[in-house]
């Protein structure tokens, strides 16, 4: 004998006929067996959710349409988001927890208040049993039993391929299997749930079970934050995927594999993905329900690595701007501002990002060490300035002297695939007696790691708040030289005019100094003032010297008030005097110092006596 249980009616029909007899004998297998007495007249005894499918569903769809709660679709024998919404209405109705799951608490509110019963020796409820082992079963809604009345288990162990996969995005891939043996019943398998320790559901788009042969038989598509409990936050998160019509028979030996399929865009970053655990629900031949679980508590779950190369990642490079090695000029007379000591790239690969911190490593060797060589230090990028919050010394060896500087609290905006220039400013000390003559300086943007308890330098997150992985490198700038003495300056020939204005032995003459400049590696400026930018000395002192004009070869650059020097570029000045109250002895007038500045503010930096010292020098009245 058999019992069936693939139609509602003849379900219903059984139960009273178990009913009206209360007690009867079955023979299963040719075994005499006692059936359990006191068998209600229920009707509904299986557990059914979203995805459940077949009779049990038709009959269950049909009683809630018959009774008002509407399901659009009609009785598909599919249960589905209006199946739960019409179960969850009729829940509202009667009182009961409106999860639009339906469990023994609604079975029973259904059958008229008893939750129903299920012999012990008959089939598993959603199964199809037959007489006699060896005969062809007949496939139910959820599977096939051969053993009705036998009692299993189902052991189950990781196995050990595959293992150490590397997921990229836009593929599947096998993440891990299981081995599963079945004891003395077969064992149909119900689901099988996995825990997470990241959120799948913003990695992958599907999860996908399958065979031995490759079959798959059970999956779960379109992957969302609903699919998965979160038991830790941030660390444990669980989804179950159902499985329909598998049946491991008894003493039997599977292999279930796990494959993920992962979306073709993702933020995430690249990382580990561990399976914490798995748990395996099956049904024996009782009815009895066994699960079994594997790798909960275990200190190296199953792990796959993600590699989200298409996720954002942060590349770091030097500029081809950044300042090359050489000289930079310092004023005599105020700070050198923002002086250019280093300009890196930063690039935001597939995504864009928000620099949130960034560390440098400064060093020195000469006349002085960080703290009072540069004040301000400052980054620029992407139209944005910010100084340093700390600039903490690091003590010296091998003759440098070395500060860490920390910039935190970064808003610098990313923008996916593109190279933004971060430019390392500094304003540098006043170069008093051209005391900082010779003192040199580089600029490293250390790789992560290398800065104490950095992990990623600089800091960048995506648009998720994740931190990006940073290519390990360390990025130095060229060794900068300061210096207030690095101007060369050229004589050319002294021109004169007529001596006018002879008047009771006295005389007035025109003059002009003609003379260039070269700077160096960085650019200088010249007042337009002819009395700021040359300091000059009379002999006798008595004589009164006049500008009359002042002028470069090359307006190139100029501004109002002063005259501007690229780097390395060359200009020639004239500048024109008056010299009067000359006797019939004549005199001189010489130029002591040709005076420059770093900024447009401060152009009376001068150039030292030894490089100009009694270059210029004019012989009037010959």
């Amino acid at each position: 004998m058999y019992i069936p249980s693939t139609n509602f009616s003849i379900r219903r029909g059984l139960h009273n006929l178990l009913n009206y007899n209360m007690k009867r004998i079955l023979i299963v297998s040719g075994v005499a067996v006692l059936a359990l007495a006191a068998v209600t007249s229920a009707a509904f005894s299986t557990n059914l959710t979203v995805g459940s499918k077949g009779a049990d569903v038709t009959a269950l769809q049909t009683w809630l349409i018959a009774h008002n709660f509407s399901i659009a679709a009609g009785a598909t024998g599919y249960f589905g988001s209006q199946t739960k919404a019409a179960l969850a209405s009729y829940q509202t109705s009667v009182g009961l927890p409106a999860f639009g799951f339906f469990g023994p608490l609604t079975q029973a509110k259904l059958n008229g208040g008893t939750v129903a019963v299920t012999p012990s020796t008959a089939c598993p409820v959603g199964f199809t049993c037959t007489a006699t082992p060896g005969s062809t079963p007949v496939v139910g809604t959820t599977g096939t039993i051969s053993t009705p009345g036998a009692v299993g288990t189902l052991a189950v162990s990781l196995w050990s391929t595959p293992s150490g996969i590397v997921a990229y995005k836009g593929q599947a891939y096998d993440v891990a299997a299981y081995k599963v043996q079945a004891s003395a019943s077969d064992m149909a398998i119900q689901n099988l749930t996995l825990d997470f320790d990241v959120r799948l559901w913003l990695y992958a788009s599907s999860i996908t079970i399958k065979d031995d042969s490759g079959a798959v038989v059970g999956q779960v598509n379109n992957l969302n934050s609903s699919n998965f409990s979160e038991l830790t936050v941030g660390s444990d998160y669980r989804v179950s995927v159902p499985v329909n019509g598998y049946v491991v028979r008894a003493t039997q030996i599977k292999y279930l594999t796990v494959n993920v399929s992962f979306l073709p865009t993702s933020d995430r970053a690249t990382g580990t993905v561990n399976v914490l655990s798995t748990q395996i629900r099956s049904v024996d031949g009782t009815g009895v329900t066994d699960t079994e679980i594997n790798n909960s508590g275990v200190a190296t779950p199953r792990a796959f690595t993600y590699q989200g190369s298409g996720a954002g990642s942060i590349i770091v490079t030097t500029d081809s701007a950044s300042p090359a090695t050489g000289l930079v000029q310092l004023s005599t007379s105020a700070q050198t501002q923002a002086v250019p000591l280093a300009i890196f790239d930063v690039k935001s690969q597939n995504a864009p990002s928000t620099m949130q911190s960034l560390t440098l490593i400064v060093r020195t060797a000469g006349a002085a060490n960080v703290a009072t060589l540069f004040s301000n230090i400052q980054i620029q990028a992407a139209g944005l300035t910010y100084s340093a919050n700390t600039i903490t010394a690091n003590g010296s060896a091998a003759g440098f002297s070395s500060s860490t500087v920390v910039f935190t609290n970064l808003n610098i905006p990313l923008a996916a695939d593109q190279y933004i220039p971060v430019k390392v400013l500094a304003n540098v000390a006043v170069d008093t007696n051209n005391t900082l003559d010779g003192t040199i300086s580089s600029t490293t943007l250390a790789a992560a790691g290398t800065v104490g308890g950095t992990t990623n330098n600089p800091s960048v997150v995506d648009q998720s708040y994740n931190t990006l992985a940073v290519n390990t490198a360390n990025f130095s700038s060229n060794v900068q030289t300061f210096t207030g003495s690095s101007v060369v300056a050229a004589v050319m020939p002294v021109t004169y005019g007529n001596a006018i204005n002879t008047t009771g032995g006295t005389t007035t003459q025109q003059f002009a100094f003609n003379f260039s400049l070269t700077a160096g590696n960085n650019p200088i400026y010249v007042s337009t003032n002819a009395l700021t930018a040359l300091s000059t000395t009379t002999n006798p002192a008595g004589m009164t010297i006049t500008s009359v004009n002042f002028s470069d070869s090359d307006t190139s650059g100029d501004g109002t008030g002063y005259f501007y020097l690229a780097p390395g570029q060359t200009k020639s000045f004239v500048a024109t005097y008056s010299g009067s109250g000359l006797t019939s002895n004549g005199g001189t007038v010489g130029v002591t110092s040709i005076n420059y500045g770093t900024t447009t503010s401060a152009t009376g930096a001068s150039l030292t006596q030894s490089t100009i010292q009694n270059t210029l020098k004019a012989i009037l009245y010959h």
